[in-house]
C-alpha cells in the first residue's frame, strides 16, 4: 500500500511535460505552413524584381549572294531575213520551213533571163572596146613612128594620144561591167550566210521576185541560228553594278521541262535605261539539242554577289507598332527601343537601310512589355551565353 501515493507522484509530474510536447507540436504544425508560404512569397518578390532573360541576335554585313531571278525573252543568236540581190522567178527551192542548213548551203535559185541577157550585151561591149582600142593603139604607133620623122605636129600626135588613153579607159570600164553582171548572176543562188534553221519561207517554186529590201518587200525566207541562243532581259537598276559580263545564269523554259540550263552573260548596255530604270542585258545559253526555241519565254536567275555594305537583321527581331518599325537593341543590358529603315526582305532575314550597326544585339521574338531602359540579361541564340558588351 505504500507504492500507491508514490505512483501517483510520478504521474502528476509527466503530465506536464506531456502538454508542453502536445502545444510544441501545435505550434510547430501551425507555424510551418506559413514559413512556407513567407518563403514563396519572398521568392516571388526575387523573380518579379530579377532582370527577365531574353534572347539576341547579331546585326551582320550581308555578305551572301542574292537570289535574282527576272523575266526574258528568248532569241536566235542570229536572225536574218534573206532578200533577193536582182529580179527573177523561183526556179529551185531547197529548203522549207524546219529545215536545217550549213553555212553556204543553197536555199533557192533564181531564174534571171533578164539578168542573162545583160550580160550577153555586156560581153558584146567588151569585144567592141578591144577592138577600137586595138585600133587605137595601132594607129598612136604609127603617128608616133610619124612624128619621130617630123611629118606630124606634136598636136596631132597629142590628138592621137588621147583617143587611144579613151578608148582604153572605155575597154576597162566594159569589163568591169561584164564582171558586176556576173556578180549579180551569181546572186541568182542564194546560200545560208551561218548555220541555222528556216523558220518561214513566203515563195514558192515559179514566183516572181522582187530585188531589194524596201519597206514593202517581204523577205523570201527567215533564217535563225538556234545552236546558241540569246536571251534578253532588264536587270533593275537596284541590281545593275552587280550583273557582269562573264557571270553565270540559270535560264528556266517551264514549258520546255523543270531543268534549267546554264547561260553566260555576254554584254550589258553599259547605261540605265531613262524610262524604265534597268539596265538591257544578253545572256548566251548553248541549245545543240534545240530543246528551246526562240521566241519563248524564259526566268534568268542570277546569284547576284552582295557588296557587304548593307546589312541584315533577322525577321523575327522586328517590332511593328502604331509608332513604326523598331527593332530592340540590347546595350549594357538595357533596351533600347530604335526605329529603322527595311530594304529588301529575305524571308528569314531582313536588309535593313539605316538605324542599326553592324555587330549590335538585337532581341529576338521581343514581348510586348519591352520598353526603353528595362534591364534584361541577354543570351546570345543558339549559344547559352550572354553576348559580348558593346
Amino acid at each position: 500500500m505504500t507504492t500507491f501515493p508514490f505512483a501517483r507522484r510520478r504521474h502528476g509530474r509527466a503530465l506536464p511535460l506531456v502538454l508542453l510536447v502536445v502545444f510544441a507540436g501545435m505550434l510547430a504544425a501551425g507555424a510551418l505552413p506559413r514559413l512556407a508560404q513567407s518563403r514563396a512569397r519572398e521568392r516571388e518578390r526575387e523573380q518579379v524584381s530579377a532582370a527577365p532573360t531574353v534572347f539576341t541576335e547579331t546585326v551582320r554585313n550581308d555578305t551572301t549572294s542574292t537570289p535574282l531571278e527576272l523575266p526574258g525573252s528568248v532569241s536566235g543568236l542570229h536572225e536574218t531575213p534573206i532578200f533577193a540581190r536582182a529580179n527573177g522567178f523561183v526556179r529551185t527551192l531547197r529548203v522549207d520551213i524546219g529545215s536545217v542548213v550549213r553555212t553556204g548551203d543553197t536555199l533557192l535559185v533564181l531564174d534571171m533571163p533578164e539578168v542573162r541577157e545583160q550580160a550577153l550585151q555586156a560581153a558584146a561591149v567588151v569585144e567592141q572596146t578591144e577592138a577600137s582600142a586595138a585600133l587605137a593603139r595601132a594607129t598612136l604607133k604609127r603617128w608616133q613612128q610619124l612624128a619621130q620623122q617630123g611629118v606630124v605636129t606634136p598636136q596631132e600626135l597629142d590628138e592621137r594620144q588621147a583617143q587611144a588613153n579613151v578608148t582604153e579607159a572605155n575597154l576597162r570600164a566594159a569589163r568591169a561591167n561584164v564582171a558586176n553582171v556576173r556578180e549579180v548572176l551569181r546572186f541568182g543562188a542564194l546560200t545560208a550566210p551561218f548555220s541555222g534553221v528556216v523558220t518561214s519561207r513566203t515563195v514558192d517554186l515559179g514566183a516572181l521576185v522582187v530585188a531589194g529590201a524596201a519597206a514593202t518587200a517581204r523577205p523570201l525566207l527567215t533564217l535563225v541560228q538556234t545552236d546558241t541562243l540569246r536571251v534578253m532581259l532588264n536587270v533593275p537598276q537596284s541590281a545593275a553594278a552587280r550583273v557582269r559580263r562573264g557571270m553565270s545564269a540559270r535560264v528556266l523554259v517551264r514549258d520546255a521541262g523543270d531543268s534549267a540550263v546554264t547561260g553566260t552573260v555576254v554584254r550589258t548596255a553599259g547605261a540605265i535605261d531613262a524610262t524604265t530604270r534597268t539596265l538591257l542585258t544578253e545572256v548566251h545559253v548553248p541549245n545543240r539539242s534545240r530543246k528551246l526555241l526562240p521566241g519563248m519565254y524564259a526566268q534568268v536567275q542570277f546569284a547576284v554577289p552582295s557588296t557587304g555594305a548593307s546589312l541584315r537583321i533577322p525577321a523575327i527581331a522586328l517590332i511593328v507598332r502604331g509608332d513604326g518599325t523598331q527593332v530592340a537593341r540590347v546595350k549594357d543590358n538595357e533596351v533600347e527601343l530604335v526605329p529603322v529603315t527595311l530594304g529588301r526582305d529575305f524571308g528569314t532575314t531582313l536588309e535593313v537601310l539605316d538605324g542599326v550597326q553592324a555587330g549590335d544585339a538585337l532581341i529576338v521574338n521581343p514581348p510586348e512589355s519591352l520598353s526603353n531602359g528595362l534591364r534584361v540579361r541577354a543570351v546570345a541564340r543558339g549559344t547559352g551565353k550572354a553576348p559580348a558588351k558593346s
